[in-house]
């Protein structure tokens, strides 16, 4: 990187850190000033002349005194965190068709992968043992199907799809509302998550400066860069008033596909995907489903994701018994037990054994599904 690149990059920055300055401002900035640097240093008649309004102004002469730009950009450094301005290369082509657009990017990992072919994949934090199995099976197909996938890093639905596209040997984007330095990765129960993201080729993003705390009003912020990167936005588990629907809704605005997996309706995590399906949004059964709505060309069959994947062939009058009633919804031992009238000993063994053999799953609590 030359120094002429970096004194550019250093007052960027800076501004950055200031915030409130979209790619309009920093178009007038550059074109009444000729580089950042000079715009830095100016006076108060001079910064209104650009047109960038009166408030922003204020702001910058308020702020600037607390910066000094060569100190903040070393610190974004030592963090091994890049900064993506609108003109960089790696900045993604798609991002920068949307409205609000940042004019500054911070990221880690491999940065080319923002021009990949992404979808967004968003869900609850609270989510059932159908959505995570929905969310393992989808991403597996369409990291096969070559898209890169996107999501926030939150608990929940948006950390099994990260962790899905890794296990399947994909590349994985996370967008953060809060800075991507160590100390600040949030939710820190995501940060080996994030860890792994970077080690696997994948990459985090985020519009905040290195330290920026975990606030609020930065989430749906964050909403609109997972929303803006892709291809379209995949809901699989959303209660009413759920961010993944402020997700959906900036899809839409941007002219984005908008796919949902359809829920259960007693169950009040399903409310908003069957309310987006309801609305028009793509019904999602299958990775084909997405890929068709996303006219991405794939080779091979695709799975159906609730088909049988396995045609398992019991062994034993009590395997015949147990596969019979499994389904795809857990039934806790104590149940089948009772549906079966085997007893407990026998249901317990013979279960194990399934498992074994890759036909059965406890999900936890020993609760049992049919795979």
């Amino acid at each position: 990187m030359s120094n002429m690149r970096d004194n550019e990059l250093i007052y960027w920055n800076a501004f950055a850190g200031v915030g409130g300055f979209g790619p309009q401002s920093f178009k007038k900035l550059l074109a009444f000033f000729g580089d950042l640097e000079t715009a830095w240093k100016a006076g108060r008649e001079e910064l209104i002349g650009t047109g960038i309004g009166e408030k922003k102004v204020e702001n910058l002469l308020s702020e600037r005194g607390k910066i000094s730009p060569e100190k903040f950009f070393e610190d974004v450094l030592k963090e091994q965190i890049e900064i993506i301005t609108i003109n960089s290369a790696v900045y993604s082509p798609r991002l920068k068709e949307i409205p609000s657009a940042p004019a500054v990017l911070y990221g880690r990992g491999d940065l080319k992968i923002l021009n990949n072919k992404s979808l967004a994949v968003v869900g609850s934090r609270k989510f059932t043992s159908y959505g995570e199995r929905s969310t393992q099976s989808l991403c597996r197909d369409l990291v096969r199907a070559g898209l890169t996938i996107t999501s926030g890093l939150a608990l929940g639905i948006d950390a099994i799809a990260h962790r899905a596209t890794l296990e399947a040997g994909g590349k994985t984007i996370a967008v953060l509302g809060t800075g991507i330095d160590d100390a600040t990765i949030y939710p820190r129960e995501n940060f080996n998550l994030a860890k792994n993201i970077i080690e696997s080729g994948g990459a985090l993003l985020t519009e905040y400066p290195p330290k920026t705390p975990s606030l609020k009003q930065n989430f749906p912020a964050r909403n609109r860069i997972m929303a803006g990167l892709s291809l379209g936005t995949l809901v699989i588990e959303a209660a009413e008033g759920s961010g993944s629907l402020i997700t959906a809704g900036y899809a839409l605005e941007f002219d984005r596909e908008v796919l949902a997996v359809p829920g259960d309706i007693f169950s009040p995590q399903s409310t908003g995907a069957n309310a987006l399906i309801k609305n028009g949004a793509k019904l999602v059964q299958s990775a084909n489903d997405i890929l068709e709505e996303l006219n991405v060309k794939t080779s091979g069959r695709q799975t159906l994701l609730f088909e049988e994947q396995k045609n398992y062939d019991p062994k034993t009058s009590e395997e015949k018994i147990l596969w019979k009633i499994l389904s795809h919804e857990p039934l806790h031992i104590d149940r089948i037990s009772k549906m079966t009238k085997l007893d407990a000993a026998a249901v317990n063994g013979t279960l194990s054994l399934m498992e074994v053999e890759g036909a059965v799953k406890n999900v936890g609590g020993q609760n049992y599904i049919k795979l």
